[in-house]
């Protein structure tokens, strides 16, 4: 094969752009990944990997605070903030030589430069213009900005995570995943953190007793929440900035720091979309069917570009549906069905779902019936001292799975398992089936679902 000729070209080096090109290049095709940013983009780099570092040493620091209370550890103890930096590069640095290696050893050629694609199956960098029969594009998305006068003031949540000192006073913009996740961390660090969101509820597309109980929880660990509320200005008063908002009544809040984190948008740096002929989305994002090919043949799309859920592991998941369209494998890998994508925010405590809520299924015609179990009902969660809540929704008619919502330590880690129970509509008869460790949290979700037929052993008698 010619130098600048291969079977596939990725455009974007973050987890959908990396990940797709070694799935290909393990089908033996040959790849060229341009990266025009770090490899492993926003996610490893400025996002996922060191947000939930950061979360990880306050969930610590926490957990000790409330063994201190029980006067099971004597003193709290001091921490260092410039080694829990120091820690997360450290991460970081390891988790992206990790990919580059894995690029290399799969017979990646990767280019650490921007393309410019202005027809289908080239790209040109630096001068050089390489052909691919096909092309995937994973350009990501980057932070939105927000007209706020006074918005120089502020700093993005890359730069939040890479803050020297814990700033005493925090106000953070936008009460979004992002947000709310910065507000956990530096509020277990020791600041006074304000959320102002203009929505009148956090996550709105959630379920709402859900979502009730984590704002609850949140508001319990000292993070003040003003939702429905509207930034004005935004002044310098000396070394502070002072925040001017409305919500029923025009306030003021003073910081050390203020945080926009409001959204993401698609990029689509260097994709001449026009000249394509790349059909967008009302939101500007590229449009793709459900083996994420776009509007032009041999042009697909991954990842935050074409918007959706913004997660590192739907853009994997599309990436693999991508390459094996590529393939000609056009059986059963086809675009990630929306219900079994799990949903996570890495808050302390952490929440997580997949599938319908109640009020979604509800409004789809599906009669559902709802079980629950506290952690309080649990032997493991009470031996970890963690609180929260598990809900699963099943179909009423087919007594099937149809969505899973946690509140609670382990969240995340226990939708794993939960997700795949709404991905093939596992049975209330299943659920009786299956056993699960214990003691473990995970636990809980059997019981859980065992309790929307009013099966659980060991749930509350209703």
């Amino acid at each position: 094969m010619e130098e600048n000729r291969f079977d596939l070209i990725v455009i974007g080096g973050g987890p959908g752009g990396y990940s797709a090109a070694i799935s290909a290049a393990k089908e033996g095709l040959s790849v060229l990944l341009f990266s025009g940013g770090a490899i492993g983009g926003t996610c490893l780099n400025e996002g996922c990997i060191p947000a939930k570092y950061l979360l990880d040493k306050a969930a610590a620091l926490e957990k000790i605070r409330a063994l201190t209370e029980k006067e099971i550890i004597r003193e709290p103890g001091l921490f260092s903030f410039r080694k829990i930096q120091r820690g997360r590069e450290e991460v970081i640095k390891k988790l992206t030589g990790g990919v580059a290696y894995l690029l290399k050893a799969n017979n990646v050629k990767v280019i650490r430069g921007f393309a410019s694609v202005r027809e289908a199956g080239k790209a040109e960098c630096g001068g050089k213009v390489y052909e691919a029969k096909d092309m995937i594009i994973a350009t990501g998305s980057e932070s939105m900005d927000i007209p706020i006068a006074g918005a120089e003031y502020t700093i993005n949540s890359t730069q939040a995570l890479a803050l020297e000192r814990v700033p005493k006073r925090l106000v953070i913009i936008g009460g979004g995943v992002i947000g709310m996740e910065l507000a956990s961390a530096y509020c277990a660090y020791g600041s006074e953190v304000t959320v102002l969101e203009a929505l009148p509820e956090l996550f709105p597309a959630e379920d709402e007793r859900m979502i009730s109980y984590l704002e609850r929880e949140l508001k319990k660990r000292g993070i003040r929440i003003r939702t429905g509320c509207k930034v004005k200005v935004i002044e310098k008063a000396g070394q502070s900035r002072r925040v001017f908002f409305e919500g029923e009544e025009p306030e003021e809040v003073y910081a050390d720091a203020v945080i926009l984190a409001a959204g993401r948008r698609a990029v689509c740096r260097g994709i001449d979309t026009q000249s394509l002929g790349l059909a967008l989305t009302e939101k500007q994002e590229i449009a793709v069917d459900e083996h994420m090919q776009t509007s032009v043949p041999h042009i697909y799309a991954i990842g935050d570009v074409i918007g959706g859920y913004q997660l590192a592991h739907a853009a994997y998941a599309e990436g693999e549906t991508a390459v094996a369209h590529i393939l000609g494998k056009n059986g059963s890998e086809q675009k990630p069905g929306v219900q079994a994508v799990p949903r996570c925010i890495y808050t302390l405590p952490p929440c997580a779902a997949a599938g319908y809520t109640q009020a979604e299924a509800e409004h789809r015609g599906i009669a559902t019936v709802r079980g629950e179990f506290p952690y309080s009902g649990n032997g493991m969660a009470l031996a970890e001292g963690a609180e929260g809540l598990v809900q699963v929704i099943m179909d009423k008619e087919t007594r099937t799975t149809v969505g899973v919502q946690i509140v609670g330590e382990g969240a995340p880690e226990l939708l794993s398992f939960a997700s795949l129970a709404v991905e093939k509509r596992m049975t209330a008869q299943e659920w009786q089936q299956f056993i699960v460790a214990h003691p473990s949290l995970s636990e809980m979700v059997k019981e859980a679902a065992l309790d929307c037929f009013g099966k659980s052993v060991h749930g509350a008698v209703r």
